[in-house]
């Protein structure tokens, strides 16, 4: 049967890492943080996306733009703030042009949806030369043990090296674990970016629908 890591163990290996065993461990610790938190806007993001398509996109398909625009108000941000932003300028409660307004404002929202994400895809890339600089480090140890000691061998050595290796596999690992949300988050808030404009494009379609029917009746 597998046996469960010793506690000790663990507690013996971080302090063996140095200082930048510490370093690694924080950066790890907050960068699951950050990635959990933009994750969760993302979800959210998306829930609120699909409640535009079967509420307010629903509303619009069928020529109800005044519910459309109510039911706007029941929907999460960013997506409530897209669609409330060209309804409103389509109804005449706010001056300007709905397709720019809805453009701007999804722009607004996918900006928000990424802020903080380049810290995960710096620490990728970082990360590696941290370890290494505790790899540097770790041989240094080692080297002015050997001169402490007038002498070489495994056992004057060892505490070094051992901070080297942790040093670069803890780097190492921290800048996987930081690709991989990178990616996750990149790709899922381009889908949720390519769902939003979608919708975008379908309601602008329907208000200039609208606009030449009236035009039409207009000329009637």
């Amino acid at each position: 049967m597998p046996t469960l890591p010793n506690p000790h163990s663990l507690i013996e290996t971080l302090e063996a890492g140095g200082p930048i065993m510490a370093l690694m461990l924080l950066a790890s610790v907050l960068l699951v943080a950050l990635a959990m938190e933009r994750w969760i806007n993302v979800l959210r993001a998306g829930r609120a996306v699909r409640r535009v398509d079967e509420k307010v996109l629903e509303a619009a398909r069928k020529g109800n733009f005044e519910e459309a625009r109510r039911l706007c108000d029941g929907v999460g941000a960013p997506a409530r703030d897209v669609f409330a932003a060209g309804l409103d300028r389509a109804l005449g409660r706010v001056k300007g042009q709905p397709r720019m307004a809805m453009q701007r404002e999804t722009k607004r929202a996918v900006a928000t949806l990424k802020a903080g994400i380049w810290i995960l895809g710096t620490s990728g890339a970082l990360m590696p030369f941290i370890g290494l600089l505790g790899t540097v480090l770790g041989v240094m140890g080692s080297f002015q043990a050997i001169g402490s000691a007038g002498t070489g061998g495994f056992a004057v050595v060892s505490a070094g090296i051992s901070e080297a290796l942790i040093a670069t596999a803890a780097g190492l690992f921290v800048a996987l674990e930081a690709i991989i949300f990178f990616n996750y988050l990149q790709n899922a808030i381009g889908g949720t970016a390519r769902e939003l404009a979608l919708l975008v494009d379908e309601l602008n379609e329907l208000l200039e629908s609208r606009e030449a029917a009236s035009a039409g009746s207009s000329a009637g």
